[in-house]
């Protein structure tokens, strides 16, 4: 009696280590916090954390569409240079402690770049005394409906609005 209530515990050991396969040992992913996203990149400048960096291009001009979260005790000034161009730099202002957000409504715009569409770009960014980061962000189009109302804002240009002068005739 004995015999089968030992065999019976070891079977049903055996069947539970069994069926639990590589999740007995292995990590499961669904647990991780920090997901890579679809279609940016990620990277982290000192404790100001960078998650689903992208840029929206049309024509020469581009919106860099990501999120930034602080982890510092203090706001940030953060400091982005598009393919190294210190001439190009935009500065974002980072919360501590809430995510900042620039897409739909806020956003960042650069314009004179020519940029493949579907390559990538790097963006160098920093703060305060912080080494820095440069990420090869990738480079959509307006074509995808989730970046439709992301493209940037054209640039007017300057029309010749003169009216000729006539000349006498002879």
């Amino acid at each position: 009696m004995k015999a089968r209530v030992a065999a019976s515990v070891v079977l049903a050991l055996g069947v539970a280590i069994g069926t639990a396969g590589c999740n007995l040992i292995a990590p499961q992913e669904t647990t991780r916090i920090n997901q890579s996203t679809s279609f940016g990149v990620e990277g982290d400048v000192g404790q100001i954390h960078i998650r689903n960096a992208y840029l929206v291009a049309q024509g020469d001009q581009f919106r860099l569409i990501a999120t930034f979260v602080n982890s510092t005790d203090s706001s940030q000034t953060l400091t982005i240079e598009p393919n190294g161009s210190s001439a190009d730099t935009q500065s974002l202002h980072v919360d501590a402690g809430a995510p900042t957000v620039i897409g739909p409504d806020d956003y960042l715009q650069w314009n004179g770049f020519n940029i493949a569409k579907g390559s990538l770009f790097p963006v160098f960014f920093t703060y305060g005394s912080e080494a820095g980061v440069t990420l090869n962000v990738p480079v959509l189009t307006g074509d995808f409906s989730i970046n439709s109302t992301l493209t940037p804002t054209p640039v007017p240009t300057s029309t010749d609005t003169s009216t000729p002068t006539p000349t006498p005739s002879s």
